[in-house]
Parts: C-alpha cells; structure tokens; sequence
C-alpha cells in the first residue's frame, strides 16, 4: 500500500475564501500562493476559477486509505494532466506506508494521514503558501463525529473536523454537502475520479459511510448528516470554551504546560468540578508527552484517582511517553523523564537534592531547590480537629524545641521519633514504611533543632514535640507548593 499526496499550487490569481464557508476564516487574500491539497480521499471541489478545471471524486470522502499499485497510477495521472493543462503546478510524492508501519503499534490510516499533511506542510514551506486548503466536506464531518463516537472521544473528539486548523490549513468545503458537489461538478461537465479503496469494508469510515449513516437516515432520521454536523458544531464551540476556562486556571496556578516540573495545588485542584479536572490533567499529560497526544480515558482516571485520594502520602504512575505523576501530601506533580529533558542524550542520573536554611520565628522560607515554601508562625492551641484535618500543617511545643532551628534535605543516618511511635527509627526505614520513592526522599523538607528532627514536612512530627495540655506557645508549621519561585529566594 502506498501513499500519493498531490498539491495543486494557484499562483495565478488571488481568490478569497469566504467566511460564510469556512465558519472561522476571515475574508482576506491568501498572500503569493493558495495551496490545495488532498491525497485520493479529499474532495476539493473548490469555488472559483481553479474548481471549475480541477476536482478529484468527492465522494472519496477523507479515508486515509490509499490503492494499490496499480489502481492509483492513472489517478495521479488525472490530476497531473489537468494541472498541467491550465498551467498549474502540480507536485505528487510516494511513501510505502507498509514500510512506515514496520515495528509500529499505529494503524495504516493513521501513518498515511501524517505522511499526508507532512508532505503538504512541506510543500507548502518550499511555494510560499501561506494556506493549504483540504477538500473534506458536510459528510466527511458527519462521518467523522460517528467514527469518534464509536471509539469513545471525549468533546475534542466530538467536535470533529475543524474549519481552521493551526491557521494555515483551512477547509472551505465542511459546509458543503457530497451530494451538492457532485451536483456542481455534473452541471458544469467536470470530470473527476474516484477512489475505489473507499468501497472497501475493511475500513471503520467507509462502513460507517456506505452502511451504518444509509441505514440510520433511512429509518430514524433523513436529515441524518446535518443533526450530526450541528451537533459537531454545538460540541466544538462549547470545547473552545472549556479549554479557555482551563488555560485561565493554570494561568492562576502559573503553571506553564509542557515544563519539566509541573506542581498542581491538590486543594485547589480538589475544589474544581470533576469535569474541568479531567479536562485539566489531560491538556498536561498532553503538554509533557513527546507525541503531544496518545492519552486516554484510562490513563486520566487514574491521575484523578491518584489526586482524590486522603490517604495517601507519595505515590506515583508511570505514564505514557515517559511522564510520571508523582502525588505528596499537597501537591500533584507531572514530571517529564530525564530522557525527555535531555532531548536526545543519554540517561541522566538525577542530581541529589542539598538545601539547609537557618531559620527564625517567624519565617516564610522559599525552598527553590525543591519547588516549596514552608511558613513558620506562633498559632494557638490547636484542637484536635484542626492538628487532623491538613497534613501538610504541623502543630508543635515551641518550649520543647532546643534552638537553633533548620529547615534542611535529607542525610544519611538521620533519625526521628515519630508521633505515636514507641522510640526511635531511622528517617530511612520511615520512608520504606510510607513507600516514599527514593527519589523523593530527598524533596521532604525536614525541621530539625539541637537535638534531632522535630518535623518531617508534611508527614509527621517528632513525638517530643507534640501540642499536649501544659503547652503554653504553639508553633504552626506548614509546608505550600510553589510553580513560580521569586528569582532570589530568601529567607
């Protein structure tokens, strides 16, 4: 199976698209050139002076499905004698799609289709085009809001095909029915071709075009193709808005997409609705992956899963394309692989985490190294409800504390007495208790005074310093995310 893509470059006259057909586009000229493109299964049947000498079938559909060999030589052909009949440079490619697919899980469809609008970004780049028109139309839109529909898309599925797509490729035709270009190009005698792959059942789009849409519309609804192509419309608008809503929020967390280290505030994040949270991990597990795309309903879920949780103190999930949500007691981070940060080198070994900070009360102490700040204030004596109601806020006997006072990473041979417990344990041997992941160990901020640490940040306290009846001063630890440290951090 091979791939054939044939551009069409118009350097002859500068035509405008019209907004009432494309939806999206304003009306303007298109600068040197106008593009139009398709492989054999595009329709670009356009307007104008170029449609009425040049269409290929239109009732190909957008199947990214190409003939073999020997069916598909003429069809190149066809569009070559045209072009060159009306002075129109026409350029074509080959790629042996099988060939691209070798030791690849994607489908053939899928391959071609990158093949294809590689080719026409290319070709495009080399003429000075400033657009490249793609020839899908009303049906093509039905067809492929069904096809998403059956696979289980969510909104930006079921919008279906867009009329302007990253500013340059623009689709006059999606308001057109096949039925009316075939009528245009009958009553104007212009010839076409068609593709006779698309009558194939192998494929999920040509059955969904010759079986399932005839049958629908012939029993439950003959306006079939328009209430689907409505509802298209009415989903994508409502997706522009939800995804506006979602860059306003991480535009408040000042999260930046596709950074290395993305922390999301698990409090604010709780607080949202489910759907804008979805929504929210998607866009970033997106953002982080290699690919930009490939994430699905279940690998959502199960960051969703992992940011509900209340029992949780560090876990982790290993994600596609080599992201990895780790969740703590207050944050949700989504780290990109240190693969992926070295764009192209070999692995790295995580550098180890050292910080120490003196510290005074009270203090607000920005912990650069590690993405935090913890505050350090006089409270008051805390209930019981309050000392159990956020983990990563700390209650403790200021008299027991022996000064100075340092906030501090991890190192070997530390030890704690923790709240409750019977005596001493090593900090080590605490975090394999807690399943906290050695790389992270070193990412806990520690309070430690003269003697020994008093408090594992957002963990637990030293059981020597624990709020009791005859505690007369009270001191308030709490340990914050932070996606936007200050350029000079200071204590």
């Amino acid at each position: 199976m091979t791939f054939r893509g044939i551009l069409a470059c118009h350097a002859k006259s500068n035509q405008e698209v019209h907004r009432d057909t494309l939806h999206a586009e304003p009306r303007r000229s298109s600068g040197r050139c106008r593009l139009r493109g398709s492989g054999f299964g595009g329709s670009p049947s356009y307007p104008d002076k170029l449609a009425r000498r040049i269409s290929t079938a239109p009732d190909s559909g957008s199947s990214e499905s190409w003939p073999p060999e020997r069916r598909s030589g003429s069809e190149e052909s066809f569009v070559h004698r045209l072009c060159a009949d009306i002075g129109i440079a026409c350029v074509s490619r080959r790629a042996d799609i099988l060939e691209l697919k070798r030791g690849k899980s994607r489908s053939l469809e899928e391959i071609g289709r990158e093949e294809r609008y590689r080719f026409f970004q290319e070709t495009a780049s080399q003429c000075g085009a400033v657009k490249i028109a793609i020839g899908h139309h009303r049906d093509d839109q039905a067809e492929t809001l069904l096809l998403h529909l059956l696979r289980g898309s969510g909104m930006e599925g079921l919008r279906g095909i867009l009329p302007v797509r990253d500013g340059r490729i623009i689709r006059p035709l999606l308001g057109v029915g096949r039925s009316e270009i075939l009528e245009y190009l009958r009553r104007g005698g212009i010839s076409y071709v068609t593709d006779s792959s698309n009558r194939s059942t192998l494929f999920l789009r040509n059955r969904i075009r010759n079986e399932l849409i005839p049958e629908v519309a012939s029993r439950y609804n003959p306006r079939l193709v328009e209430t689907l192509c409505r509802t298209a419309e009415i989903i994508r608008r409502e997706n522009d808005y939800l995804s506006k809503v979602v860059r306003r929020i991480l535009n408040g967390w000042q999260i930046v997409p596709g950074s290395p280290d993305i922390n999301l505030p698990v409090t604010d994040f709780q607080s949202l609705h489910e759907a804008i949270q979805g929504r929210i991990v998607k866009f970033l597990l997106e953002s982080a992956s290699s690919a930009q795309k490939g994430i699905a309903y279940r690998h959502v879920e199960s960051v969703l899963s992992l940011a509900r949780r209340t029992d949780c103190r560090y876990l982790f999930l290993d994600m596609p394309f080599g992201v990895t949500v780790e969740r703590g007691r207050d944050i949700l981070r989504i780290r990109k692989n240190r693969k992926q940060r070295a764009a192209g080198r070999g692995p790295e070994k995580k550098a180890e985490i050292r910080f120490e900070y003196r510290v005074d009360i009270p203090a607000t102490v920005h912990l650069k190294e590690i993405g935090r700040i913890v505050r350090l204030d006089w409270s008051e004596k805390p209930t019981l409800e309050e000392m159990s109601d956020r983990p990563e806020t700390a209650y403790m006997d200021y008299d027991c504390l022996a000064l100075p006072l340092t906030l501090r990473s991890f190192q070997p041979g530390d030890r704690i007495h923790p709240l409750g417990a019977d005596g001493t344990k090593k900090l080590k041997e605490y975090f394999i208790d807690c399943k906290i992941p050695a790389p992270q160990r070193g990412e806990i901020p520690l309070l430690v005074d003269a003697v020994s640490i008093v408090w594992i940040g957002g963990e637990r306290i030293s059981e020597r310093v624990r709020v009791t009846e005859r505690t007369r001063r009270v001191l308030k630890a709490e340990v914050l995310s932070s996606s936007n440290l200050p350029a000079d951090p200071s204590v």
